[in-house]
This record gives C-alpha cells, structure tokens and sequence, in this order.
C-alpha cells in the first residue's frame, strides 16, 4: 500500500531499494506523540501517516504465545473496521470467530466481551504502558488469563501442600508430647510404686522385729518362771550348829 502517491506535494523521498513495508516495520509505534512535522525524516513521516490512518477504538491481539503471557496488539486497518473484524467478531486473529464468515457458521450466535487491557511494552529501549480495547470470545479470554490462572492454582496447590506439612508437624510434635507425657507419667508411677515396695518391707522388717522381740520376752519370763518354782519346791536349810539326838 502505498501512503504517498506519485503527486504527492512531499518533498521527502523514500530511500533507494527501501520498501515502505520495511520502512513502516522500522519506524512505526503503537502509541505516537504530537510529533513535529519539520522535525521527523521522510521515514518517520510516512509511519505517522500510516498511524493516522488506523483506527484506535479497538486493537485485535494474537494469542499464539499464551501460555507465556506474552500476546501481541495492534490497531485495526481500514478494511477491518469496515468489516466489523475486532469489534463484531473476536479481537483474536487466531481465533475462527474473528471472520464474519466464522461468525456465521455457529448455529448459537457466540459470545462476545470487550475488555480493557492494560498492556505494557517496550519501544525504542523505553517502557511503555496503554489501556487498550479489545473484543474477544469466552475461549480467547481464557487464553488471556491462562498463564495468570495457571500461577494461582499452582499458588494454591503450594500453599494446601505447606499448611498440609505444617498440620503433620503440628501432629507429631503433639504425638511426641503425648508420649514424653506417658513416660513422665510411668516414671512417676514407678517411682511411687517403689517407694511403696521400700516402706512396706521397712514396715514388714520392723514387724519382724517386733515379734522377734515379743519371742525372746516371752522365752525369758519362762525361764524366770521356772526358776521361782524350782527355788519353793527344794528343802529349806537352817541356821546354826547340828541338833543332837538324846540319848
């Protein structure tokens, strides 16, 4: 297509062997400034002219690279807007439905959603940002957001597998107390239950005794006993010289 005809009063003039094609794919933006005419060379002039010529209510898009996150976007051209592509149809050049023929094969009419899209490039080293408009069917809009959604589920599954960690460590730390519990607890049983055994064979041992001692008591009483009954039962002997017998 060529922007500048032959009776064109420019005075600049394309270079020698140049396509206005590879001087457009050079020198074109997405999103332009009031430029000074006087000051842009003959190639920057030609992609103003052609940028004038788009129509910038609506962009179309290509989602090849979806699962990346990237997509590209464009402004649509003259014979887009005429046909309704974009607007009418889905913004994405990949999808069947961004033809009106592809439109017309569905027996339910599809269903269309006009998003704005905040969209950040990088032009001639500089980072840009622009919201743009763009038509797109459920599927294509779920390829827009695939990459997003697909971050958020892994994001949840991360984030169910550490509180799932954190609740196993939670019960085998209260595993480990119930048993350091248990063994504290059969400790001090054990310590009571010896403690116990100690005082009742102290006790056992002291009873012993005492019936030890009862028995040798009652072993001694016997002997004294027996001694007082052997002293009454002998002749008594008495004092003085022998008595003589008359004659």
């Amino acid at each position: 297509m060529a922007l500048y005809s032959q009776g064109s009063s420019s005075k600049a003039t394309p270079r020698a062997g140049t396509s206005e094609f590879d001087i457009l794919k050079a020198s074109h933006k997405f999103l332009r400034e009031d430029d000074k005419q006087s000051e842009l060379s003959w190639d920057e002039q030609l992609a103003k002219k052609y940028y004038q010529s788009l129509y910038r209510e609506f962009a179309v898009c290509d989602l090849k690279h979806y699962k990346s996150g990237n997509f590209s976007l464009r402004w649509r051209t003259e014979s887009e807007v005429i046909s309704g592509a974009g607007e009418t149809t889905c913004g994405n050049t990949r999808c069947p439905l961004h033809t009106e023929s592809g439109m017309r094969e569905r027996t339910v009419t599809p269903s269309l959603q006009t998003l704005e899209l905040p969209f950040s490039y990088i032009e001639e080293g500089e980072n840009k940002f622009a919201l743009v408009k763009v038509v797109l069917c459920a599927k294509c809009q779920k390829k827009l957001v695939w990459k997003r959604t697909k971050e958020r589920e892994e994001e949840k599954v991360e984030r169910k597998e550490r509180e799932e960690g954190e609740d196993e460590d939670i019960q085998r730390a209260g595993v480990l107390d119930r048993q350091g519990v248990e063994q504290r607890a059969d400790s001090i049983a054990e310590e009571l239950s010896g403690g116990t055994s100690s005082r009742v064979r102290r006790n056992d041992r002291g009873q012993e005794a005492s019936r030890h001692s009862d028995h040798k008591g009652d072993i001694e009483s016997a002997r004294q006993s027996r001694r007082r009954s052997s002293r009454s039962r002998s002749p008594r002997r008495h004092s003085g010289g022998h008595h003589r017998g008359r004659p």
